[in-house]
């Protein structure tokens, strides 16, 4: 690991002040808790777009927005898609709307790629009801997101998630995302949760490779997936141990994402694989409600993770964001999001316009 030195110490407190932080965001599933798809690659290594939920005017789900999105990502090479995630409105989305996203989606892909359901509650028999619902309607996994109200003990927490894996309905992925929820775990409790049955991997929304680093020690289970949150520390988070990212970059630039992840973990060729990284780094504007260029957020980004010094993930942006990028892309969706989220203000609108021309250009061939 790298040393930070004391000039180096003295930029990152400069660097500090501007407050910088945004949201971090194929395989046999059915095998992956019984083997690894090679030597140290879990099934579920790769990556997996956190897929959008479009809102037409009346506020009902747009179907043909919904499928055109997933379209755009699928040509992009994803290993398979989050739906109803974090970003993907799954907190606000009823049980009906759910059902509509999740069996319009399986019924569109037929099984090219496995489709993964996010559920963010801390009511264990919420969770099984919506697991339940998604396995009828034919997903491969769920993602759950513990939701406390309040502080709370990690048996607890242990506990929920024991009680959702031991009924062995679907594979079970652990949404890790204490900026939004609160809820703190030590390594050592992260790997208690990894080693239930039937849990598959952890999709990381923090931006501390040396938390990472430990919670694989210590889970000592090659066949679960280690995934990161957002795909801008991609090559770090695989020297740390990493198997990919579900994350929001890759609903923008499936292609170029899934490239970069290719080159770093199939190719080994890593600093080709950060140079593709690096490009990943136009959606960043995109992903902080602070103004930050794509520039500062790369070196920024880049010098904390190549040092492992954590960082704090900021608030996250409003998906309306990427909704109007992804029409910027070609693809027909408004950036209606559901309330009580906060639609696209005219100042974000013109900063998103300015960016396009950089993102389009990084979509390359999978822009429609």
């Amino acid at each position: 690991m790298l040393k930070p030195s004391a000039l180096a110490r003295l930029v990152l407190s400069a660097l500090l002040l501007f407050g910088i932080g945004w949201t971090a965001q194929g395989g046999d599933p059915v095998a992956a808790t019984s083997r690894c798809g090679t030597p140290c690659r879990p099934a579920w290594a790769g990556i997996y777009p956190t897929v959008l939920t479009p809102w037409t005017c009346a506020g009902t789900v747009d179907l043909p927005a919904l499928l055109a999105q997933v379209d755009y990502q699928l040509s992009g090479g994803v290993h398979g898609l989050l739906l109803l995630g974090t970003i993907g409105e799954g907190e606000v989305a009823d049980h009906a709307e759910r059902a509509t996203v999740i069996s319009a989606v399986h019924a569109h892909v037929q099984g090219r790629v496995p489709i993964i359901v996010g559920i963010h509650t801390a009511d264990a028999d919420v969770a099984l009801a919506q697991m339940a619902q998604a396995v009828e309607l034919g997903a491969a996994a769920v993602l759950v997101k513990y939701t406390p109200g309040c502080c709370v003990r990690f048996p607890v927490v242990y506990e929920f998630y024991r009680r959702l894996a031991l009924t062995q309905m679907i594979d079970l992925f652990i949404y890790y995302y204490p900026s939004q929820t609160g809820l703190e775990l030590h390594p050592a409790e992260i790997a208690q949760l990894l080693r239930l049955p039937r849990v598959v991997g952890i999709k990381n929304s923090i931006l501390d490779l040396q938390h990472v680093r430990k919670q694989i020690e210590l889970t000592q289970r090659p066949d679960r997936a280690f995934l990161s949150g957002t795909a801008l520390n991609l090559t770090q988070f695989q020297e740390a141990g990493g198997h990919g990212a579900m994350c929001p970059e890759a609903a923008l630039l499936p292609g170029p994402t899934v490239a970069a992840w290719r080159t770093a973990y199939e190719l080994g060729a890593l600093d080709l694989a950060r140079q593709q990284q690096r490009e990943l780094f136009v959606v960043a504007p995109l992903l902080t409600r602070q103004p930050v260029s794509a520039r500062t957020a790369r070196c920024f980004t880049m010098f904390m993770q190549d040092a492992e010094l954590a960082q704090t993930v900021g608030a996250e942006a409003s998906p309306a964001r990427l909704k109007y990028a992804l029409g910027g892309l070609g693809i027909p969706m408004t950036p209606i999001v559901k309330p009580p989220l906060r639609q696209l203000g005219t100042l974000e609108r013109v900063r998103i316009d300015s960016q396009m021309p950089a993102i389009r250009r990084a979509a390359g061939g999978t822009v429609w």
